[in-house]
This record gives C-alpha cells, structure tokens and sequence, in this order.
C-alpha cells in the first residue's frame, strides 16, 4: 500500500494567517505511525517555507512542488510547472500520477481541460489546484482528477473557503485506490472525512462500486 498526501493553496500571508489547528492536528494524526509516502503539494505557497518544512518532516520518500500563479511574486519561484510519478502494479501494470497548479487551464477548474492535459501528459491521476475548490471527479475516459481545495481555506472566485486536503492510498496488488477528502468545518469546529473507492484495469480508472 502507498499512501499519498495531496494539499496546496495556503496563500500566507495574504489570504490567511495561518493553517488550521485541528487540520495540523488531522495531519500529524494521520503521519503519527508512520509518514506519508509522497506528498504533492499545488503551488501557491506564498511566504510559508514552515509548511515545506513541516510537510517533509511528514514525508518519507518526496515531496513534490509546482509553482502557483502567485508563486511567481513570492514563494517557490523555482518550482516546476508539472510534476509526476510513475507507480508500478505487481502484475508491472503503471500508473502515473501528474501534479500541476492548475491556472494554465480556462475556465479555471474546467473538467475537459483537465482531462485534455492528462491524456496529452499521459497522466491516469491528475492532482491540480487553483480554484480552491476541493474535488473528486472520473471523467468517462477513466482518468481521475482531484483537487485537494485550499488547505487555509483562502479565498477565490470559485473557493470552498473550506480549509481541506485529500489523503490517497493505491494498492500495488489489487490495484485499488481509495481517495480520502478530509474537511474542516469552522463553524462546527470538527473534522469531517468523505470517501470515494476506484480500481484501475486495462489502464484505466473505474469507480469500485
């Protein structure tokens, strides 16, 4: 089993002070018995290298960055635009997990852009960010895009403005992939957590159930 972390957009200090406590909390829980894998964060750091430092002491293997549109003014300047990794199946199958920020696709958020980029970068997994908005969505061509929001729960035009990030674990012999939203709720000051369950065959991702 490989279990990855997926979180970004924290925008500090111009559009939040601060994470959450109860989702530092949330993940030091999560990282507690044993680190996260790999970790991919969506670029838009801003002026926090606390968080870098606090996600690699969480991470065992990589922890993989790209450059936010706001990066650009401040932040990981020299981050890539794209990331990826490539994970093999026992039965050798791969499947590869790509990361972008996400603003170089219009409208922002857009599924069919998002699906385009990753059949032209032959990703089966994308992880993007941008809109703030936290989602879990297979396109009919069976690649799977998640969105882990923002994990400050900054504002955009399309925001949540719920604090979130998304926890994914990937089988390498049943070829399962289990996806995680996990969500701060300010108002009720709890941790809420939404399941979703896929497989992946004949290089492809399907819903489990």
């Amino acid at each position: 089993m490989v279990r990855f972390l997926a979180i970004g957009d924290s925008h500090i200090p111009r559009r939040a002070k601060n994470i959450p406590i109860k989702i530092r909390e949330k993940l030091d829980e999560l990282a507690r018995s044993e680190p996260f894998d790999y970790t991919f964060f969506t670029g838009d750091l801003i002026k926090y290298p606390e968080l870098i430092e606090f996600l690699n002491l969480r991470t065992e293997k990589n922890l993989f960055i790209v450059i936010g549109n706001m990066d650009y003014f401040s932040g990981n300047r020299d981050a890539p635009i794209y990331q990826e990794l490539i994970l093999s199946f026992s039965n050798k199958e791969k499947i590869t997990i790509g990361l972008t920020h996400g603003s170089q696709v219009k409208p922002r958020g857009d599924h069919l852009p998002l699906e385009k980029l990753a059949i032209k970068k032959k990703y089966n997994i994308l992880i993007s960010g941008h809109t703030h908005k936290e989602e879990i969505f297979l396109t009919k061509n069976g690649i799977l895009l998640l969105n882990p929001g923002s994990v400050t729960g900054a504002w955009s035009f399309v925001a949540s403005r719920i604090p979130s990030f998304i926890i994914i674990h990937i089988n390498e012999v049943k070829k399962d992939i289990n996806v995680n939203l996990i969500q701060f709720n300010s108002k009720s000051d709890k941790i809420s957590e939404y399941k979703s369950y896929f497989i992946f065959k004949n290089n492809q991702i399907h819903y489990k159930y």
